[in-house]
C-alpha cells in the first residue's frame, strides 16, 4: 500500500475510526427530559454548551450537572450513558489496519472530542482489544478539549504541523467532516473526505492510493 508523497497520516475519530450514531444520544436525552426537552435543547444551544465542552472550558463534572437543572431526579450515571450512547463500535480490521500504516507512516489521533466520550473509547479497547492502550497505537494524539482548541479552525491544524514537525504536503488528513477537510486544504495539508453517505470506510479509502 503507497499513499503517494505522503509521510503523515492524521485521523479523526468519530465516524472514522468509531462509528457513530448521533440520533441515539439525542432519543436517550428525549427519554430522560422529556417534560422539557425543548427548554433543555434551546438552552444549551444558546450557552453553547456542547462546543464549550469539547473545547476542555469546564470539567465532566460541570458538563453534567447543567442538565440535572432540567430534571433534579435525574442521575449522575443516567446521564454519562446517554452522553456515551452515541458511540458504537470500532471494527477490528481498523485498528489492524493503523497498526499497520503506523509502521510505514507517522500516523496521528486528530478529534473534537470530550473528556467523556474520550474514557469511555479507551476503555472500549482496553476491552475488546486484548487491553490495548488506544494512544499507542499513535505517534501523538491531539485531542480539542485537551489543547483548548477545535477544528475547523486553522490554529488546531497549525499547532498539529508545527508540534509534530510536519509538512503539511507530505500530510494527509481523513476525515468525515467537509468544514474540516476545506480548512486543512486552504493549509496545504492533502485531505480526504470519508463519506458516510457512501459507507465509505478506511479500508475502502485507502485502496485508492
Amino acid at each position: 500500500m503507497e499513499l503517494k508523497g505522503v509521510k503523515n497520516i492524521i485521523f479523526d475519530l468519530g465516524g472514522v475510526i468509531i462509528n457513530l450514531n448521533q440520533d441515539l444520544t439525542h432519543q436517550a436525552f428525549q427519554n430522560l427530559f422529556s417534560s422539557n426537552i425543548n427548554q433543555l435543547t434551546e438552552q444549551v444551544d444558546k450557552d453553547n454548551w456542547l462546543e464549550r465542552f469539547e473545547l476542555g472550558e469546564f470539567s465532566s463534572n460541570v458538563f453534567l450537572e447543567y442538565f440535572k437543572k432540567f430534571n433534579p431526579n435525574v442521575l449522575t450515571q443516567q446521564l454519562s450513558n446517554a452522553w456515551n450512547s452515541m458511540l458504537l463500535d470500532i471494527p477490528k480490521e481498523r485498528i489492524a489496519l493503523i497498526q499497520k500504516l503506523a509502521k510505514k507512516y507517522n500516523v496521528f489521533l486528530l478529534s473534537n472530542t470530550n473528556e467523556i466520550h474520550y474514557s469511555f473509547i479507551e476503555q472500549y479497547v482496553k476491552q475488546h482489544f486484548e487491553e490495548l492502550d488506544f494512544n499507542t497505537i499513535f505517534k501523538k494524539v491531539y485531542l480539542s478539549y485537551q489543547l483548548n482548541l477545535r477544528k475547523p479552525n486553522k490554529s488546531i491544524f497549525e499547532f498539529v504541523l508545527n508540534d509534530a514537525n510536519l509538512i503539511a504536503q507530505e500530510t494527509l488528513f481523513i476525515d468525515d467532516t467537509l468544514e474540516h477537510i476545506n480548512t486543512a486544504k486552504q493549509l496545504g495539508i492533502q485531505t480526504h473526505h470519508l463519506n458516510l453517505r457512501e459507507n465509505q470506510n478506511i479500508n475502502q479509502l485507502l485502496n485508492e492510493y
